[in-house]
């Protein structure tokens, strides 16, 4: 027996199946009062069912509203059937018979209402009542059996629906967490990864005796925690979908960058924009700022160019930087693809998209890892 089916029925059906069994109590006694010839039994079988239709509208036992209530509803309406006006009080057993199909299995209801509909036209048959009265009272108990099957499986929908909605919002729930907690770690551990690098050398020129570079690398490492803090809560507002569109922080990008090094960084859009998920969203920020940041690394002061193409079925962002300028110690051909590039492909695969990176030639330029630069592209369907 499933929950749907063990539930009592909301305050607002209770009340109006009131409605009803008034109306059908005074209609049998005033016929009763008419002719004359109200009896003890028809004042009993009243009673009777009186009790058993508020037992199936209102009794929370599973046992009394399921089972008891329609056995004593379908007994004495039949017992009503046959010493006072069979037309209305056939009305009883057939409610017996909707509430037991529309709260019961079909191995339940059928032989309940088989069994009812019986032995309420052998009443009618031993009553006399006429050969369409004992016809007809089956056929009103059948009529219930149907339209109880069809409450029961409409409220097996509604339950289902509830279970699929409660489970689905449960999943985007846990769906949220998950991405929550990836883009924290990934800003902590880029963020600690950095503060740690700053605190060891603060440490190692304090041991020297260089105290002036060991306060800088301090607030170095201060700086780069606030900048955690803050790049912590941009994530959760772009997974939440609270930020700014995608080609205005690509341009902050980009303007941090030539504030920082006095060097080109252009932002390019191709096509027309149109809105992303956060996941897109956020994918495609984290390439441009993790090029950025290798850029800022590896070829300080290089020309930097943000190409974001709109598709009608994926968007593109390609980001290539010119190669270093003289007297860069370190290159960008240097770096192997370390975890940051890493990251930046499981990211793009897990929005559905592809992600590329390694040395770029500039057209005209000198052949060889002296003349070249470095491109990054990430593709996604949008």
């Amino acid at each position: 027996m499933t929950q749907s089916e063990s539930r009592p029925w909301t305050w607002r059906l209770q009340v109006r199946s009131l409605v009803p069994l008034v109306a059908l109590d005074f209609s049998i006694i005033a016929s009763q009062l008419s002719d004359n010839r109200i009896g003890w039994a028809t004042i009993l079988f009243l009673v009777l069912v009186s009790v058993g239709w508020l037992s199936i509208s209102f009794d929370a036992r599973p046992r009394v509203a399921i089972v008891a209530g329609p056995l004593l509803l379908s007994g004495a309406g039949i017992g009503l059937a046959a010493v006072t006006a069979p037309g209305v009080a056939i009305t009883f057993p057939a409610v017996a018979c909707f509430s037991t199909s529309a709260r019961n299995p079909l191995r339940w209801s059928v032989p309940f209402t088989v069994a009812v509909a019986a032995a309420l036209a052998g009443t009618q048959a031993a009553a006399h009542h006429g050969t369409t009265l004992i016809l007809v009272s089956p056929a009103v108990c059948i009529a219930a059996l149907l339209v109880g099957l069809i409450r029961r499986q409409n409220n097996a929908l509604a339950e289902e629906t509830r279970l699929a909605r409660e489970n689905e919002a449960r999943s985007a729930a846990l769906d949220e967490r998950a991405r929550i907690a990836r883009e924290i770690h990934d800003v902590l551990a880029h963020s600690l990864a950095a503060l740690t690098v700053q605190l060891e050398t603060a440490d190692a020129l304090l041991e020297t005796g260089r105290t002036q570079q060991a306060q800088q690398s301090i607030h170095t490492a201060n700086q780069l925690a606030r900048e955690g803090l803050a790049e912590t809560r941009r994530a959760i507002s772009a997974l939440r979908g609270d930020t700014l569109p995608l080609p205005d922080l690509l341009a902050n990008l980009a303007a941090a960058y030539h504030t920082d090094f006095d060097a080109p960084a252009t932002t390019q859009i191709d096509g027309q924009p149109y809105d992303l998920t956060p996941d897109t969203h956020l994918a495609l920020y984290r390439t441009a700022q993790e090029a950025v940041t290798n850029v800022r690394k590896h070829a300080p002061g290089a020309a930097v160019a943000f190409t974001l193409a709109y598709r009608p079925r994926t968007i593109t962002l390609t980001i290539t930087n010119d190669p270093p300028p003289p007297g860069t110690p370190r290159s960008l051909t240097d770096t192997g693809g370390g975890y940051g590039l890493t990251g930046l492909r499981e990211r793009a695969e897990l929005a559905g998209g592809t992600f590329t990176a390694g040395p770029a030639t500039k057209p005209g330029g000198p052949e060889g890892p002296a003349g070249a630069g470095w491109r990054v592209e990430v593709q996604i369907p949008s």
